[in-house]
């Protein structure tokens, strides 16, 4: 039996069309696993602080993050300003805890964050932050 040229395009377009529909749904499939990293999971760990107060990666680089687990100067600055402006009942002993974690939740929750417990960019602008004897926003701190 002969095919005729419509019928061969026909299978041809008809290969295209599965091969489009086929690659759309390998990315559909995908989006849920790439969306499932936050976005705060490029950015680095605070390891130290800035302006004596704000967790940091380095000097005037506040794009970083805390979470559980997390230890050092950085947490504390965290935890002193979490307690001290933020209303928080934690002690400041640098160490990342369910107890931190749970502050940051109440902090996010209060400025419309998401609740995800780990401080990063959008919960430090969110803060009130311990300088002297006073607190101050994060944009008066820079």
């Amino acid at each position: 039996m002969k095919t005729t040229t419509a019928q061969r395009r026909g299978v041809r377009r008809g290969t295209r069309v599965l091969a489009l529909g086929v690659t759309a749904a390998i990315a559909l499939l995908a989006l849920p696993v790439l969306g499932a990293a936050p976005a705060a999971a490029a950015l680095p760990s605070c390891t130290t602080t800035d302006r004596g107060a704000i967790p940091a990666a380095g000097r005037d680089n506040h794009q970083c993050v805390l979470g559980s687990g997390n230890q050092g100067v950085a947490v504390k600055a965290l935890q002193k300003s979490l307690r001290d402006c933020n209303k928080q009942s934690i002690g400041v002993d640098g160490s990342y805890g369910p107890k931190t974690r749970q502050a940051v939740i109440n902090v996010q929750r209060k400025a419309g964050l998401a609740q995800d417990g780990v401080y990063g960019p959008r919960t430090a602008r969110a803060m009130l932050w311990s300088s002297g004897q006073s607190c101050r926003t994060y944009l008066s701190m820079l």
